[in-house]
């Protein structure tokens, strides 16, 4: 290997130090400082790195704000990939496993960055259209996992049903993510919308499957 290319590969492996730093910190102060004190310099600041470094790699708050969107969904992406190592013997079934997992996850301590990011989305269209791709690519994860083409018409009803549970989660961290959950209000909603929304979601995808051509 030639000394450029071994200062090459050297300042590529510090960019990618640099701007997952950088992302980590920019979830953090988001998180903190809602939208109105997510400042670049915010950021850098907690990054501990120079306001130009952040700039180097993402010019605008916007950009900043675009990749956060996407790291969520990566670092959504890990956890769900464990639930899913799960699924196939979990005793009560995997849609079971999913609705509850689904519904514990509206409630971790990333969910205060979506409680920020949804009151930017009804007034900055980047943030609205990310969210968007965001929830539809957990949708077709979710149908994948489970034996079904997301977009075939013979499994429309049940991407539909995955679509109420998707708002049902939502809703789930807007009532309950700054709420104390010990007074077991959540366990006996978290009971409830099990209990409702399983054989619903089970009976919709067996429709599915049955009309997915073989």
């Amino acid at each position: 290997m030639s000394p450029t290319s071994d200062s090459a590969g050297k300042s590529n492996r510090s960019g990618v130090a640099t701007r997952a730093k950088i992302i980590d910190a920019a979830i953090a102060v988001f998180a903190e400082k809602g939208f109105a004190g997510f400042t670049l310099q915010a950021v850098a600041d907690r990054a501990g790195v120079f306001y130009g470094n952040v700039t180097h790699h993402y010019p605008t708050r916007d950009k900043l704000i675009e990749a956060m969107i996407e790291a969520l969904f990566a670092q959504y992406r890990v956890r769900f990939d464990t639930l899913v190592a799960s699924l196939e013997g979990h005793e009560g079934g995997p849609i079971r496993a999913l609705v509850t997992w689904l519904l514990d996850d509206a409630v971790v301590d990333d969910a205060r960055v979506f409680l920020e990011l949804w009151a930017m989305a009804s007034r900055t269209p980047h943030v609205a259209e990310g969210l968007k791709r965001l929830y539809d690519d957990a949708v077709d994860m979710s149908m994948r996992t489970l034996g079904v083409e997301p977009h075939a018409e013979s499994s429309r009803r049940f991407r539909e049903a995955l679509y109420l549970l998707s708002t049902v989660m939502e809703g789930t961290t807007c009532i309950f993510f700054n709420r104390d959950r010990t007074d077991g209000l959540f366990d006996g909603f978290r009971r409830e919308t099990v209990e409702a929304l399983v054989p619903l979601l089970e009976e919709r995808l067996a429709e599915a499957k049955r009309a997915t051509p073989r």
